[in-house]
């Protein structure tokens, strides 16, 4: 007499392979969480950097040297370096943006130009 089926042999070895995929699926999830919260950190930095430098635009020709402070949310910080160019009535100005996240410090880099109206 023939039975088909699987063997208890085979379940089981069936069992194995897809726990060790599942296992290996699962272990991304903490690092495509990890990179999303970057992003959204990184995002946000670059908000903060265009309403800073959009604000300093504003307030006319920037005097030359650095100065620093902290956005509205405090996690955020800014330093600003102004230097001349070699176009006359033109200044450069980099804003440097930093927070913190977990134990590591990130930093994006913004620069533009801003001329003597």
């Amino acid at each position: 007499m023939k039975r088909s089926g699987f063997t208890l042999i085979e379940i089981v070895i069936a069992l194995a392979i897809l726990a060790v995929g599942l296992v290996g699926i699962l272990s991304l999830f903490p690092i495509g969480f990890d990179s999303a919260r970057r992003s959204v950190s990184a995002t946000q930095a670059t908000i903060f950097a265009n309403e800073h430098l959009d604000e300093l635009k504003n307030n006319g020709f920037p005097a030359l040297g650095s100065t620093s402070g902290t956005f509205a949310d405090p996690a955020y910080s800014w330093t600003q370096t102004v230097s001349t160019t070699t176009v006359n009535d033109l200044r450069q100005v980099i804003c440097t943006v930093s927070w913190g996240q977990g134990n590591r410090t990130f930093q994006r880099a913004f620069t533009t130009n801003v001329a003597n109206r």
